[in-house]
């Protein structure tokens, strides 16, 4: 039970930030259906993740690993469209604030993500 907690906790934080910027683009939704598919998480657990996204907020991993885990694929989720909208930028900070990452540590590891994707 605790392990589906955790795929649904990462599921979310990613169509947070998919959605940060008022829609979800092709590429964000071949995205998530790709992590949902390998975490085992159904359609219909999707939709209804999708239908509680207004009264939902991020959830931060207790372990490190888990925590910047999560914040790698919220970047890759920010910058899969090719830009970074202010929004999602600010989810994200939001996020590694959370995680006990500054503002600096994003920057270099959106600078990590990038250079990873060419």
């Amino acid at each position: 039970m605790e392990e589906k907690k955790l795929t649904h906790t990462y599921f979310t934080n990613l169509y947070l930030v998919a959605m940060a910027d008022g829609k979800v683009v092709e590429e964000e939704q071949v995205l998530l259906q790709e992590v949902a598919n390998k975490m085992g998480i159904s359609d219909e657990e999707i939709e209804a993740i999708k239908s509680r996204t207004n009264e939902m907020d991020f959830q931060v991993p207790a372990d490190k690993k888990g925590r910047l885990e999560h914040l790698e694929a919220l970047i890759e989720v920010m910058m899969i469209d090719g830009e970074i909208h202010d929004k999602e930028y600010q989810l994200c900070l939001n996020y590694a604030d959370r995680s006990g990452c500054d503002q600096l540590a994003l920057d270099m590891l959106i600078e990590k993500v990038a250079e990873n994707k060419q």
